[in-house]
């Protein structure tokens, strides 16, 4: 490729995931590890690894910035944030409670056979949190005439003393470093830890009564919800299931993502967006390319040129190919049709409409990078079951890779007036889907990533998506691994930087599988 062909201006989208997200807090590890500490990408001379933040005037809100670099190889790249966690901020209880309701009550048959496990757990503390507020509710009376001082009355128990000891000790690590700056150290103690020893010594206090140790119990069960269920999954709750309570948030979402992506397709500078998403950010991210490929991709609407429709039908004569051998090299070779009628797309000479509409360019999005994504799982938490899910494929509400064909037409391609054109649901025709997972563990499900998984398996979303299975480890052990994915734990020693992660390595072979893999799949240099 020729100098002057190359792409001079390409844009990065960040989209978050589910929780209490802070504005500019997940785009800055994005910057470190795709360009502060990524050794691979070269700034051009004199510049170094250097960054500037600069008003972002695309993404209409005021609390963002985009982050820009100097060039590298004879292009620039710009980081935006796509933030929607204020439109979730007012997360309703009845949200959450009506989508645990439906995974509660959901036929086992529909669940997929890998996550059986985590829904049999899910179930079962379910039914468990369920008998013990039936409990206590039904011994209010003994509770209200309890003498809670009882075991205090004892004097020498020791239980009680131990118990006392525990809690005491608990409060004062919540307590004390925030006056004595000396004792910071104790903020590492996890504050699960900390109410775990609470009730420990709660229950040393009140063995002698078990309907206080149930209470005890039960008023944790709800600390947990309040704290963590309804920030963390109650997002999830609000976008994923299409409720009468879910509909404003769900399209205030929308169309902050499509403003921000239609301000950039619009910049005549910028030639190349890269839209990449953690957690529930990928299904949005994934509505939203959607949204974007009706409204200006190559549809009857915005028809491609010649040299763009003949790059389109590579793709699709690739996809109907009786034995495309997706499993022994295919998809590369679908991800390098795709590529090239990304760059025929993109480099259409702009249209200005007769009416004096606003001015037609070609698709600018290449390639969607999605972390953790919990459609692996679309099945029963986005849609009502297999059937379902099948259905929407088939009716092209969901884009799925190689596109679903048009009808009876023998692929995504037809004929409007003469001019060969894409349906609204060919998205995935152009943009390259590149899906990064961590599989959990199948015993201890809790170590890996349980919400996130292929998604490119036979009833999901198509063979034309590369899935990349990495092995997160932190400190060499397995953890939780679902917010780890931009975040490089193999740590040889380095100083531990951040939230207690470790320093970027100095090579780029030494990163760990999830960074090389994401480098990889953004390809900051790629032309």
């Amino acid at each position: 490729m020729t100098a002057a062909s190359r792409i001079k201006r390409q844009a990065v989208v960040v989209v978050h995931g589910q929780g209490q997200q802070r504005p500019m807090g997940t785009i800055r590890d994005f910057v470190e590890v795709l360009w502060t500490a990524n050794p691979d990408v070269k700034p051009d001379p004199p510049y170094g690894h250097d960054t500037w933040i600069v008003p972002d005037e695309k993404s209409g809100l005021h609390e963002m910035q985009r982050i820009t670099t100097p060039p590298h190889g004879g292009r620039r790249t710009d980081f935006y944030e796509l933030y929607y966690a204020d439109l979730l901020a007012d997360t309703p209880v009845r949200n959450l409670w009506r989508w645990l309701e439906r995974l509660f009550w959901i036929s086992p048959l529909e669940v997929p056979a890998r996550m059986r496990r985590p829904w049999r757990a899910f179930w079962f503390a379910s039914l468990f949190a369920m008998l013990l507020a039936a409990w206590v509710v039904l011994d209010v009376p003994q509770l209200l005439h309890t003498n809670w001082m009882q075991p205090f009355e004892a004097g020498n128990r020791l239980e009680v003393v131990i118990g006392v000891a525990i809690i005491a000790i608990s409060l004062m690590v919540l307590i004390v470093p925030q006056i004595f700056p000396s004792t910071v150290q104790a903020k590492t103690i996890s504050r699960w830890a900390v109410v775990g020893a609470v009730f420990i010594g709660l229950s040393l206090i009140s063995w002698h009564s078990p309907v206080i140790i149930a209470a005890a119990a039960l008023g944790l069960i709800v600390y947990v919800g309040v704290t963590t269920l309804l920030p963390l999954f109650g997002d999830a709750a609000s976008y994923l299931s299409a409720q009468t309570e879910t509909v404003r948030s769900r399209q205030a979402i929308r169309e902050r993502g499509l403003a921000l992506l239609k301000a950039l397709h619009n910049d005549p500078e910028c030639e190349r967006i890269v839209i990449v998403a953690h957690s529930l950010g990928t299904v949005v991210a994934y509505d939203l390319l959607q949204l974007l490929w009706h409204s200006v991709g190559p549809t009857k609407n915005n028809s491609p040129d010649a040299n763009a429709a003949k790059a389109l039908k590579a793709v699709q004569d690739f996809a109907k190919a009786p034995k495309p051998g997706w499993a022994d090299g295919g998809v590369a070779v679908y991800q390098d049709r795709q590529w090239k009628a990304f760059l025929a797309l993109s480099r259409q000479p702009p249209v200005t409409p007769e009416d004096g509409g606003p001015t037609r360019r070609g698709w600018k999005v290449s390639d969607f990078v999605s972390l953790g994504s919990p459609l692996a799982n679309a099945s029963f938490l986005v849609t009502e079951g297999s059937a379902d899910f099948a259905k929407m494929k088939t009716e092209r509400v969901l884009p799925i890779s190689p596109p679903e064909p048009r009808g009876k037409e023998e692929g995504f391609l037809y004929k409007d007036d003469g001019h060969w054109v894409t349906h609204h649901a060919a998205v995935f025709s152009t943009v390259r889907w590149t899906n990064i997972y961590d599989e959990f563990d199948p015993v201890w499900f809790w170590l890996g990533d349980v919400i996130g998984g292929a998604v490119s398996p036979v009833g999901l979303f198509g063979p034309g998506i590369k899935d990349v299975k990495v092995d997160i480890l932190e400190n060499g052990r397995r953890t939780f691994s679902h917010n780890l994915y931009w975040v490089d734990t193999r740590g040889k020693g380095e100083t531990p930087v951040g939230r207690g992660r470790y320093a970027p390595p100095v090579r780029s072979d030494e990163a760990a599988d999830q960074i090389v893999e994401l480098r990889e799949a953004v390809g900051m240099e790629r032309d």
